[in-house]
């Protein structure tokens, strides 16, 4: 004879599975925006070992094309060297796969999914958002107060590279006190 499903019990299981996913999430974003401070304050501001590409492609081209005055926005320059290669994105993530592995098998697979997805959406937003401040075209979210507020804060860190290193969200920046307040200028546009 089969026995009866406890619907409440599944119910209730589901919605764990959820919850941990999603607090997990939340948790992978706010590690995620220490990741960013992290690599970009010690691999792409210094040059590492004979590991120097990321440190000539980001402090030296990105940082000699795009700086704190009126080049910060590429115009009618050719739209080069503002993200990373194409074959270098998706390595921030894939560096956390032997990490997410035991969480996976000791923790529950919908942790290691909520921090995975956490890292890919973090990631694909810096790069995202990054070529938006560089190239604005008048896309929607360019005109809210919240985007406005962290292009100005990257446009400091064009000013004083060792400033305001999160281009996403800079919950880093503030702890670690590397926040600069931009100037007003840089806030209103004029």
């Amino acid at each position: 004879m089969v026995k009866p499903v406890n619907v409440s019990y599944a119910a209730r299981a589901v919605l764990e599975t959820i919850l941990i996913g999603l607090v997990l999430f939340l948790a992978g974003i706010v590690y995620a925006s220490f990741f960013e401070w992290t690599v970009h304050s010690k691999v792409m501001h210094r040059p590492i070992l004979s590991i120097s590409h990321f440190y000539r492609g980001h402090a030296q081209i990105h940082h000699g094309r795009y700086q704190g005055d009126s080049t910060f926005v590429a115009g009618d320059r050719p739209h080069t060297d503002i993200t990373f290669a194409w074959w270098a994105m998706p390595f921030p993530i894939l560096a956390h796969v032997p990490f997410l592995t035991p969480i996976a098998l000791w923790v529950s697979m919908p942790a290691a999914i909520g921090i995975f997805v956490a890292f890919s959406v973090y990631q694909v937003s810096y790069e995202y958002f990054h070529y938006c401040m560089h190239v604005p075209a008048g896309r929607w979210f360019e005109q809210t107060r919240a985007f406005k507020w962290i292009d100005a804060h990257h446009f400091q860190h064009h000013r004083k590279h060792n400033t305001n290193l999160n281009v996403v969200l800079p919950i880093a920046d503030f702890l670690l006190r590397t926040r600069v307040r931009p100037p007003q200028t840089a806030l209103t546009g004029a």
